[in-house]
């Protein structure tokens, strides 16, 4: 084999190496680029996923319910003291011959005073603070269906309910708000059973049902409703009654609803105001309305919140009442007569504030 074979044989197999070398490289770089393409399909759709567009929630607001949140009355729910009562409060207590009351520091919950505390007692129109918190409640929870301009018809069967009124006429057309401020300005009955009749859909009987259901809601025991304004039954001689614990824990209650609160603290307001024919029969005049609270404007802070009486009852009375950002109740019920219950409420009062 002389050398020229030799040379030519190392070329070819030189070749050989150089193109199975070229080969493998390739196979390397497939390989790359499969092993490249099943990671990208791996992870392409974790790199293409579109960042989801974060939908704004909308602020939690408060329930149009106004006793969301509300915490039930129970017998713990008040903190009975003992104290000394000064000579010029024990004093108006002989003298008002009071059944039985209260009075408490409603944001401590504190009771200074109490007499026959948990006993249920006759409260006559003091009815109308659970008329008005059942009604209210229900229009706010109408979602709208209800409002405070709805426009409420008298009935004849309103316009004859006597005592205190503001002498409904069933041609007449009121709205929510004007018969609510008859009822809490001027405790007008005629008005507290219109309301009643007109949100209990036309049965007077279902607002009823609805306004001892809402005392079992609220934990009180001691509440009997047999009608929305307070009045004697004439029949069986029953009438409305409530506990004065309970009553304050319901002023509380109503407190937080400015829909009510705006008519409990008002002396003087008017009906019929926009009524040129009735102004026109009666010399030009609106119906006043003038509240039965005489500590209104008289006792500082003193913003509501409802008086009662009947023959039964006697004279009876719901105080409200804040100073200084401190907010207090007085309950007093079965007194002599108005001098001397409005004289304990407003010596119950000072003495609160005092301590």
């Amino acid at each position: 084999m002389n050398i020229k074979s030799l040379l030519t044989g190392a070329a070819v197999i030189t070749i050989i190496y150089i193109i199975v070398f070229f080969v493998f490289i390739k196979g390397c770089d497939k390989k790359e680029k499969i092993a490249e393409e099943t990671a990208v399909e791996e992870t392409t759709p974790q790199q293409q996923e579109q960042p989801v567009e974060e939908t704004a929630q909308p602020q939690e607001t408060a329930p149009s319910d106004p006793l969301y949140g509300v915490e039930p009355y129970s017998d713990e729910f008040f903190t009975y003291t003992t104290k000394n009562i000064p000579a010029d409060v024990q004093r108006a207590i002989t003298a008002s011959n009071v059944k039985a009351g209260i009075a408490v520091n409603l944001d401590s919950r504190e009771v200074c005073w109490a007499l026959n505390p948990n006993t249920a007692y006759p409260m006559a129109s003091v009815t109308k603070m659970m008329t008005a918190l059942v009604a209210v409640r229900k229009m706010l929870c109408s979602n709208g269906a209800i409002t405070l301009e709805s426009p409420i018809k008298v009935t004849r069967t309103a316009s004859l309910i006597g005592g205190r009124q503001v002498w409904l006429d069933p041609k007449e057309t009121f709205t929510f708000d004007e018969i609510l401020k008859c009822v809490l300005v001027h405790s007008a009955n005629d008005c507290a059973y219109l309301l009643g009749e007109f949100m209990g859909n036309g049965d007077i009987n279902s607002f009823i049902h609805d306004m001892n259901k809402q005392a079992q809601e609220l934990g009180c025991k001691h509440f009997h409703f047999i009608n929305s304004h307070g009045l004697t039954d004439k029949v069986n001689k029953d009438e409305n009654s409530g506990s004065p614990a309970e009553l304050a824990y319901l002023a509380s209650v109503l407190l937080n609803i400015p829909q009510i609160m705006k008519w409990t603290g008002v002396r003087t307001e008017y009906l019929r105001e926009n009524d040129e024919a009735f102004k026109a029969r009666n010399k030009g005049q609106a119906t006043m309305l003038s509240t039965s609270n005489s500590l209104l404007g008289v006792v500082p802070g003193v913003n509501g919140m409802k008086t009662g009486f009947t023959d039964n009852a006697g004279f009876c009375i719901v105080i409200t009442c804040v100073r200084n950002d401190k907010h207090t109740c007085v309950v007093l019920m079965g007194c002599n007569n108005r001098k001397s219950r409005d004289a304990l409420g407003k010596a119950l009062l000072n003495w609160l504030y005092a301590n």
